[in-house]
């Protein structure tokens, strides 16, 4: 079965929205909207751990099973093939399990109250109907008796865990191709504010080559991702292999189509990270020559990005810069620097 691997899949998807939603201050800002995340974090926190746990006792039972297998398949005595049988029930009913509380992860997830509104389907429904499906299908295997039986449960079994496996990244793409959107929009706000901080120190007779430069790089960027994100949002037009409702139709073509979508979507994150990167060298490049103009000038010159206060932490000397409206997030470490648009 590959509902371990696919998982894994699914969970890189989350990460990769967690990741995204580090680059929206704004979140972070409202306590209404912190405390919604946190909630469900706590929710999505819980669902996980029952995950693992279900996870590990599938692995033991598959283990067991594999083993038993190896050494009483080609035995003939009554014995042997019943103590097979019943390793491999014990086997079916773990994977069973280990699918059901991937559902319960998945579902917390899509029923975030940010994340469900961008899905034109009820995702949580037809989740739910997979873990009915589930439920018969564990009653199912409880009172199958022969060999045979068992064989054609795992079949059905093996059927509605890549259902669920390719239902779930098409939501979850959906998702996030509605954070990347948002993204990019902060990102044009964070344009203006850029082009008016240069032309306010050209007025001024400054030099701003260098600037100039990091702002053309940063507007490349965006529009490599902008590009890419319009061939993601056509793709998602058609969504071959899916119908309107979100359940799989196809397996193969779903398949396709979500390993084009996973690239282009790949491809665009790269370039916003890109564009990020680009807005840190604005940033410290600003407050290099702001500083050589004296304190007030400073303030004056960083406010035309949209408003920067920095606060020192005592903690390895990490810098926290937070933004106003329109602005940008830039927290360096000891490894580099992470940039946050608004």
């Amino acid at each position: 079965m590959k509902s371990k691997k696919s998982f894994s899949m699914l969970t890189s998807v989350i990460l990769t929205l967690f990741i995204l939603s580090l680059f929206s201050s704004i979140v972070a800002a409202q306590a209404t909207a912190k405390e919604q995340y946190e909630k469900a974090n706590e929710k999505y926190k819980i669902n996980k751990d029952h995950y693992d746990n279900t996870r590990k006792k599938f692995e033991e039972a598959k283990d067991i099973f594999e083993k038993a297998n190896k050494q009483l398949r080609n035995l003939k005595d009554e014995k042997s093939r019943d103590d097979l049988k019943l390793k491999a029930k014990d086997y079916l009913l773990r994977a069973i399990d280990y699918a059901q509380s991937q559902l319960q992860v998945m579902k917390s997830r899509l029923e975030n109250s940010e994340n469900k509104a961008y899905i034109p389907f009820n995702a949580a429904q037809i989740i739910e109907g997979h873990t009915t499906q589930l439920d018969h299908l564990k009653v199912k295997t409880e009172n199958a008796n022969s060999t045979q039986e068992l064989i054609e449960v795992h079949k059905e079994l093996k059927k509605i865990v890549v259902d669920i496996n390719l239902e779930t990244r098409y939501y979850m793409g959906i998702v996030l191709n509605h954070r990347i959107d948002n993204f990019i929009l902060k990102a044009d706000n964070v344009s203006v504010n850029l082009s008016s901080a240069i032309k306010k120190l050209k007025d001024n007779g400054s030099d701003t080559t260098n600037l100039e430069k990091e702002f053309a790089d940063f507007q490349d960027a965006i529009k490599n991702a902008k590009d890419s994100q319009a061939k993601t949002k056509e793709l998602y037009k058609t969504h071959k292999g899916f119908d309107e409702n979100g359940v799989i139709t196809n397996e193969n073509d779903a398949k396709k189509f979500l390993d084009q979508e996973n690239k282009l979507q790949r491809d665009t994150i790269r370039y916003l990270k890109q564009a990020g990167n680009q807005v840190v060298k604005f940033i410290k490049d600003l407050r290099r020559f702001a500083a050589n103009k004296g304190k007030d000038r400073e303030k004056d010159e960083l406010d035309s990005i949209g408003g920067v206060t920095k606060t020192m932490t005592p903690t390895r000397g990490r810098e926290v810069t937070t933004p106003a409206q329109g602005g940008a997030t830039t927290t360096y470490t000891t490894g580099g620097a992470t940039t946050t648009h608004t």
